[in-house]
């Protein structure tokens, strides 16, 4: 009798340890994607439980190298591990999701990141030490092993050669989802299905037009690739708006922006392009290739005023939102045969950015557009302000193109922004 309490005592002693180890594995795993895709962003991340196995492989295989012979026969047998782990999971299923370790979603076989887990996520930032070991000892410790494990290497290449060309080590990414248009869409789609057409002529980020099939249908689409910090486009002006506006030059974060604007103005009823798929990994989108015209195009029509008008009530709607876009030079917009105003490029949209810079940056690029004629800007700002008024803007925002620092980086590119922003900031009775 003795006996058998003992050994009910040891089964369930191991069975805690189990779940400990599993527990601590999945914790590990979702602070990880929660500090690679953002605090923001990881409630909209779902995954399978496929996710967990693959990162843990991939973490397993990064600490111990490709090259070490264990790694090399463990990797053989991926299948039966998976199974084995896949079993567990599901054994701890109930007590998991009781702790708020992982939640289930209302599409069976997806998880997300649970809610409470964001939120101490949120009021625990990551401690120095903690940076140390991410930043500095793992990616040591990497290096170091796979320059040990070039020995072990060296002794079984005939045999190493052979199980190598057998090893398909499935990436963690192939595993993600996000919740996007009503519908869970794979973080990790590629160029296979798409049709190339043409470049779209960027030099900041690869971008090209395309044709895909979407539910039976062939459909434009736009595949945006996101450069990093080196970008043309954003190191110069991310240093010469330093400490003025929230830019940044992250080729994730930049992608990260422009996903999460879209679906939040989608959900608040504006017409954008739709996503069609995303690539975490290799940082680029698809999305709906929207036609119309450029509304620089439009600057140069008898519409002007009208299309400033325009444009002021678009963003001051954007703004009730709690939403600046950033980037709002008129190039990033199209106007469609509705007479609707489109983003086309939302990389910078940001809670961060103050409202008045979106209406400071949209005129000074009107004025360069419109070659700098002092009547024609000024009563294009008159019309932006109009419209941005009746539509709920507020007047301190119209009111803060004036700034120091918005003349410092708009003057520059638009010598009469100065200018035209005082004569509009005494129009509207501003000083007052």
């Amino acid at each position: 009798m003795l006996l058998s309490h003992q050994i009910v005592g040891d089964i369930v002693k191991a069975k805690s340890i189990e779940y400990a180890a599993l527990r601590n594995f999945i914790t590990v795993a979702l602070k990880r994607l929660v500090r690679e895709v953002g605090l923001d962003f990881a409630a909209k991340i779902r995954f399978t439980p496929l996710y967990l196995f693959y990162d843990l492989l991939s973490s397993y295989r990064s600490l111990v190298g490709y090259l070490d012979p264990i790694n090399i026969c463990s990797l053989t047998n991926i299948e039966r591990i998976r199974n084995v782990f896949l079993m567990k999971l599901l054994n701890y299923l109930h007590y998991l999701e009781k702790q708020e370790v992982l939640c289930s979603t209302s599409v069976p076989g997806f998880f997300k990141i649970c809610e409470d887990f964001l939120r101490k996520m949120r009021i625990a930032p990551l401690l120095i030490a903690e940076r140390l070991v991410q930043e500095v000892l793992i990616p040591y410790m990497e290096y170091s092993l796979k320059i040990r494990n070039i020995i072990p290497l060296a002794i079984l290449i005939p045999e190493a050669r052979k199980l190598l060309s057998r090893i398909a080590t499935p990436s963690p990414y192939s595993e993600l989802y996000i919740s996007a248009n009503d519908e869970i869409l794979p973080f990790h789609r590629g160029f296979e299905k798409i049709s190339y057409i043409k470049s779209l002529g960027s030099t900041i980020n690869y971008t090209f037009l395309g044709e895909m099939t979407v539910r039976g249908k062939k459909v434009a689409v736009v595949v945006k690739k996101y450069r990093d910090w080196k970008s043309l486009k954003w190191l110069p002006i991310g240093l010469w708006t330093a400490g003025t506006v929230d830019f940044t030059l992250s080729a994730g974060e930049r992608l990260l922006r422009e996903v999460n604007a879209i679906m939040l103005l989608r959900k608040s009823g504006f017409r954008v392009p739709m996503i069609y798929g995303i690539n975490w990994h290799e940082k680029y989108i698809i999305r709906e290739y929207v036609e119309g015209d450029d509304l620089v195009k439009k600057l140069h029509s008898k519409d002007l005023e009208k299309i400033c008008f325009l444009m002021g009530c678009f963003l001051a709607k954007v703004h009730r939102l709690g939403l600046s876009l950033g980037d709002t030079r008129p190039s990033n917009f199209v106007f469609d045969k509705y007479r609707t105003i489109i983003p086309i490029d939302l990389e910078q949209a940001s809670s961060k950015i103050p409202p008045s810079w979106d209406l400071a940056e949209y005129l000074a690029f009107t004025i360069v557009h419109l070659k700098f004629k002092f009547d024609e800007s000024f009563a294009s700002s008159l019309s932006l302000a109009k419209g941005y008024l009746k539509n709920g803007g507020s007047l301190s925002n119209i009111c803060g193109i004036t700034r120091r620092s918005y003349i410092r980086v708009l003057a520059p590119i638009s010598p009469i922004y100065p200018f035209i922003a005082k004569k509009l900031y005494r129009e509207l009775g501003c000083s007052q």
